[in-house]
């Protein structure tokens, strides 16, 4: 499977999207980890899955957990280094 296809990585970047919404932090602080993964993985490519993860980003910038919340906005900070693109005209 080709890094650059994009179809590929739809499902399991879904999968982590859902497990940002998990009850407990420490999923959530996971999912977050691999999300970073994935951008790094596929770069610009990355752009194409946007728009199905800025909703779930956008929560978890609001998170119950003040950990959850500041590591999302370290990721997204992180993100637009690799995307080469400020994220926040998104939310």
């Amino acid at each position: 499977m080709s890094s650059r296809n994009d179809v590929a990585w739809q499902p399991l970047n879904y999968q982590i999207l859902l497990k940002m919404r998990h009850k407990r932090a420490e999923v959530r602080l996971f999912a977050l980890e691999a999300l970073l993964v994935v951008t790094e993985k596929l770069g610009d490519d990355y752009m194409m899955l946007l728009p199905e993860t800025i909703p779930f980003l956008a929560e978890l910038m609001e998170d119950e957990n003040d950990e959850v919340e500041k590591r999302c906005h370290s990721v997204i900070k992180k993100m637009e280094e690799t995307l080469g693109e400020p994220l926040q005209k998104y939310f």
